[in-house]
């Protein structure tokens, strides 16, 4: 049986929901590459319009203000990165998945750039913002504290909590200059190897910490 027909009243609302959603997709990719190129409070709402082929007023019926354009910003970028670690804790040794780390940084610079860029420019007069980057970092570090978990020598659970939690922050750190340094300097092949040596400093940090 044919599916009934849409009525011409039917069709107009679907072609706005549409147009909506593709207002909504190309605002949110123009003002990700704006916020991390300029900085957000040198870019306005009528720039981000330009860039995404649409009009200011339409970018403040979606998203109600520049900020609230900045958290759907923020939240996309966030969940198209993180799908890339997904794979982190299937990969069989820690070099293996810091390699994956740092391919899915080169594969998607933007997302980690805005955020430090943001959290550097309004983290302090922003707590909103704040909140949403220790959220994301948290993820990220959760994520590379699940991929390390089958890595750890057998020890008792609160210590191997404790492991974790001291080792996903000294990676964390490392990964942030070596990102750092991949912005500044370094080329594609050494911001690799730069993970390779994560790895291996890896290795020593668990059997420090687990002594």
């Amino acid at each position: 049986m044919a599916p009934p027909e849409k009525s011409d009243e039917t069709t107009k609302i679907d072609g706005r929901r549409l147009r909506g959603e593709a207002t909504r997709a190309a605002a949110i990719k123009a003002a990700a590459e704006l916020f991390a190129s300029q900085g957000y409070s040198a870019t306005g709402i009528n720039s981000i319009a330009k860039a995404a082929g649409a009009n200011s007023a339409s970018l403040y019926h979606a998203f109600g203000s520049k900020e609230g354009l900045l958290a759907a910003v923020v939240e996309h970028a966030s969940n198209e990165f993180f799908e890339q670690l997904d794979v982190l804790g299937d990969q069989p040794t820690p070099t293996q998945a810091l390699r994956r780390l740092a391919d899915s940084f080169e594969a998607n610079p933007l997302f980690l750039r805005l955020l430090l860029i943001l959290v550097l420019e309004r983290g302090r007069e922003d707590p909103v913002l704040l909140q949403t980057a220790i959220a994301v970092r948290e993820r990220g570090r959760a994520m590379m504290a699940d991929a390390m978990l089958a890595h750890l020598p057998d020890l008792p659970a609160a210590r191997r909590a404790q492991v974790l939690d001291d080792l996903s922050r000294l990676l964390m750190l490392l990964v942030d200059g070596a990102f750092i340094a991949r912005q500044v300097d370094a080329d594609a092949e050494r911001f690799r190897h730069l993970f390779d040596l994560m790895a291996a400093a890896m290795q020593g940090m668990v059997g420090e910490l687990s002594a």
